[in-house]
């Protein structure tokens, strides 16, 4: 049972929601989630809010309020991503006043209480607007989303790296690591038959390209994964830019993997 939310707080979630309905919408949504509708005829943040309200005080409790929510920002909702991340930040630069907030998957976690208006904005927000809109590989998210939110860039980066040995192990079947893993999937060798390869391999351009791709991968990891597995982090001063960079060359190397395939020749 979540505790009642103060009139402010409802009015914040409905001014939000408003922004997302259409009025046919707020019936539909009110009607599924069972809150009776009170301000019928009313602009469209009143008839969220006074509903809410009513809905509230009958149950002594903010668990409708929430369940409400968490159907409006639901991510099979949406077909947009972008749309999807902005309406999820907006709902949880109120909901982290209560000490709450929707997680991507439109799961409600329980987290410290903002404090400030900046404080809830900054913490609302996705990892792809801290960035400034870079197109990420969605996998690495999944990855470092949460060290990245909490400025911890140090092991942000760690975890970048580790996504991508991780994703050449599920491509592949190998279980080894940095370099040893880039030749066991990349190798060409005297045969010239690779466990992975992203072009037919039919002409000395194509070749090169291949090994160039398996070069760009360890040097990623000499650059970027191996100093920080043996530096501690009092001595490095990471910035949000030097993750960015990782970031960007990552996303690459996960693209180029997304079209590359297992050959059949090991």
């Amino acid at each position: 049972m979540v505790k009642s939310f103060d009139d402010l707080t409802i009015r914040n979630l409905a001014d939000v929601l408003s922004g997302i309905l259409s009025h046919t919408k707020i019936t539909e949504f009110l009607k599924a989630t069972g809150i009776a509708e009170v301000a019928a005829g009313g602009n469209k943040t009143d008839r969220i809010f006074y509903a809410l309200i009513a809905r509230q005080t009958e149950d002594r409790c903010a668990n409708n309020v929430l369940n409400l929510v968490q159907k409006v920002i639901h991510p099979k909702r949406f077909n947009d991503e972008t749309e999807f991340e902005n309406n999820l930040s907006s709902i949880n630069s109120k909901l982290l006043y209560e000490g709450l907030e929707l997680d991507k998957f439109g799961n409600l976690k329980i987290v410290e209480k903002a404090r400030t208006v900046s404080e809830a904005k900054e913490r609302s927000k996705k990892l792809k607007e801290k960035i400034h809109g870079i197109a990420i590989h969605p996998e690495i998210i999944k990855y470092c989303e949460e060290e990245a939110l909490k400025e911890n860039y140090f092991h942000a980066i760690l975890e970048i790296t580790k996504c991508i040995a991780q994703t050449f192990r599920d491509k592949s079947g190998y279980a080894t690591d940095g370099n040893e893993l880039i030749d066991e999937c990349f190798g060409l060798g005297k045969d010239k038959k690779p466990m992975l390869a992203f072009n037919t391999l039919s002409d000395p351009s194509e070749e090169s390209e291949h090994k160039g791709f398996a070069n760009l991968v360890k040097g990623f990891f000499s650059m970027y994964r191996n100093p920080k597995a043996h530096n501690p982090k009092i001595l490095e001063d990471t910035q949000l830019s030097d993750m960015t960079e990782v970031l960007v060359i990552a996303s690459i190397i996960l693209r180029k993997l997304d079209k590359t395939f297992k050959t059949g020749l090991r």
